[in-house]
């Protein structure tokens, strides 16, 4: 290798004859897709949960509610693991909830024999909520009577520094200072491939993750969280990726179609986000 000479790329053949492979284009006998419940409030909790009329459907193998997962809290956010307790990312989610955080969070889970199945199944999943005050603004959460979303308050961490001299002596030599209210959308990296993953048992009893994700390492350790399960009985394959931006660089699925593979036996589960899902329930730049 030179500078200043091209060099080909050795997956470049492949892609421009549409012979790459990406996760969802891989499938395994006897493979199931599963579809979340995802909440149409911002902030509540679920009084009630009646899935009669899915799991009557012909095709639908099982649903699962917050009464069915693991009470383990763990994180998302695809950072190295620190041994400093402070510098731990917040352990704060759970596979799925009866506290509604915001619109799109997983209430339930179906799991069906084709993805058409699971996607009418989920509709006919029939929710209860108690609806509770939202917070839509940075300054509405830090309100003195702001709802709690979560234990504990709404401020993450409080951490002071100085940077300079002070801020009022600037300002005052300050030829113009600008004050202002600025509003932004939420923005989504719109990668061409949603999210998607898929898990299943291995002869060995090994738990084997496919994922179209950036953190592959990070993944693994985040999943063991979740389940409680020892990390070296877990491996993540990541194929080819469509497109992440750091939008992939969070654990989304993982967890969940580890979750639904132990529970059903070890048989591969899949789950793929539409667009609609990526935007409200990944990780995108908040508005």
């Amino acid at each position: 290798m030179a500078i200043g000479k091209s060099h080909r790329r050795k997956d470049v053949r492949a892609k421009v004859t549409g012979k790459t492979r990406y996760t969802d284009d891989y499938t395994m006998p006897g493979m199931l897709e599963a579809r979340y419940v995802r909440s149409p409030i911002a902030h509540g909790l679920v009084k009630n949960i009646d899935a009669t009329a899915a799991l009557a459907m012909p095709g639908v193998e099982a649903v699962f509610t917050h009464a069915d997962v693991p009470k383990n809290v763990f994180p998302t956010a695809g950072h190295p693991y620190s041994l400093d307790p402070g510098h731990q990312d917040v352990a704060d989610r759970l596979l799925l909830t009866d506290h509604v955080r915001y619109h799109g969070d997983e209430v339930a889970i179906v799991v069906a024999r084709d993805r058409l199945t699971a996607i009418k199944a989920a509709r006919a999943v029939v929710v209860d909520y108690e609806e509770l005050p939202v917070c839509v603004t940075s300054a509405a959460a830090l309100a003195p009577d702001a709802p709690a979303i979560h234990e504990g308050g709404n401020i993450i961490k409080s951490t002071s520094f100085e940077m300079g001299g002070s801020l009022a002596e600037a300002q005052t030599r300050a030829d113009l200072t600008v004050q202002g209210s600025f509003r932004t959308p939420i923005v989504l990296h719109c990668h061409l491939e949603n999210h998607t993953a898929y898990a299943y048992m291995d002869d060995q009893n090994h738990l084997v993750i496919v994922s179209s994700t950036q953190i592959p390492h990070i993944c693994r350790r985040i999943v063991g969280q979740a389940l409680g399960m020892d990390w070296s009985r877990i491996r993540v394959i990541k194929p080819y990726i469509g497109g992440g931006f750091g939008n992939k660089q969070d654990v989304v699925l993982e967890p969940m179609v580890a979750f639904l593979s132990t529970k059903l036996g070890g048989v591969p589960i899949k789950i793929e986000m539409d667009r609609e899902e990526c935007l409200v329930a990944t990780r995108t730049r908040h508005s």
